[in-house]
């Protein structure tokens, strides 16, 4: 949505860091938050990973961490772009993965998983292409994948985008839900997202000296917002909360939880099954179908994955034996070859690496 000469687009950033002190205030420690953390800067950064820890380091002001579900060399790619407090990412992912983790304090994120991409379950529910999910920053904590995924996404600052849109009526509801919804009615209009926040991080990785220009800058800006205004304002297709938690999504969860409680202890199938009271059959059914392995490659993967970001921790002081008896590793042949087997490579060769990461 276009307010004035679209010829002459106008500077967001300013406005909003002009805006007066008073409206501000309003939103208290949440303004606090996004005013330290999404000060406005512009930059853009591609990145091919091949590992899950160093995928995990690709956004900055994230706390996030990616898991390795199945064995074989990891791929991901990203490309992350900040106009000011708007935070635009593509990310692809080839392999099967647990996540975790939050975007920065006092943002709203919007995502669509691109088409191509795997069943995915977003705390535990399921959520497919053609769709434009948001909430706000702490609105969600675990995502699941069987396979790979792409989806294109954009975080901006609440305090921002509120400025940005009080000139649209209806929207009011979009910041006191502090649940995740979702919209799929105007497949038209969710696909325009995808295309904008994608195109605008190609124009931009293939020409990154525009971001020394105000006013493509803050065309930029205007040119994601209005895709995002064009679903969410759009009376005809309202939101919708996201479908019921799957009943095999929320087995594995709890099974999940147990597993990282316990990680570097002894855990048989019958203690997980145990914890989240259900029988082995369903167990295995839920995990096959949410993860696509067994509850014992799972675990057997996550302690890899722990022992894998310690190898790569140039700040841990740890050995490699040190470090593979911290996660329920005793014997170390054995250990090496379940490593080299998930990774490519010895625990050694990583452990050499570490100081030059």
């Amino acid at each position: 949505m276009l307010v004035g000469d679209p010829h002459k687009p106008y500077d967001w950033v300013k406005g909003w860091k002009s805006c007066s002190r008073e409206r501000r205030t309003k939103r208290g420690r949440m303004q606090s938050a996004s005013s330290q953390v999404a000060r406005p800067q512009y930059s853009i950064d591609s990145r091919i990973t091949r590992d899950a820890w160093m995928h995990g380091k690709c956004l900055s002001r994230w706390e996030h961490e990616y898991g390795q579900v199945h064995a074989g060399h990891f791929s991901g790619h990203t490309e992350v772009a900040w106009l000011g407090p708007v935070q635009l990412v593509y990310e692809r992912i080839d392999h099967a993965f647990n996540y975790r983790g939050t975007p920065w304090p006092g943002s709203r994120v919007f995502f669509s998983y691109l088409p191509g991409s795997g069943d995915l379950f977003y705390d535990n529910r399921p959520v497919g292409a053609s769709a434009l999910v948001t909430h706000r920053w702490n609105g969600v904590d675990r995502i699941n994948g069987s396979d790979r995924f792409n989806l294109v996404l954009a975080t901006v600052d609440e305090q921002f985008l509120e400025e940005y849109l009080a000139a649209v009526p209806g929207l009011e509801d979009l910041f006191r839900n502090s649940q995740p919804v979702c919209y799929t009615s105007n497949p038209q209009a969710i696909t325009a997202f995808q295309r904008t926040v994608y195109g605008v991080l190609q124009e931009l990785t293939q020409h990154p000296e525009l971001l020394g220009h105000e006013r493509i800058r803050a065309g930029f800006q205007q040119r994601v917002l209005d895709s995002i205004v064009a679903v969410v304002a759009d009376h005809k297709a309202p939101p919708n909360r996201l479908p019921a938690p799957s009943t095999r999504a929320y087995v594995v969860s709890r099974a999940i939880d147990y597993i990282e409680s316990r990680l570097a202890e002894p855990i048989s199938l019958r203690d997980i099954c145990t914890a989240g009271r259900v029988c082995p059959r369903t167990l295995s059914y839920a995990f096959a179908e949410v993860l696509g392995v067994s509850p014992k490659s799972y675990l057997l993967a996550l302690r890899l994955n722990r022992a894998h970001r310690d190898l790569r921790d140039d700040k841990a002081p740890d050995s490699v034996q040190a470090i593979a008896g911290r996660w329920g590793f005793s014997h170390m042949s054995r250990f090496a070859h379940y490593y080299r087997s998930a990774f490519g490579e010895r625990p050694s060769d990583t452990y050499r690496r570490r100081r030059c990461v």
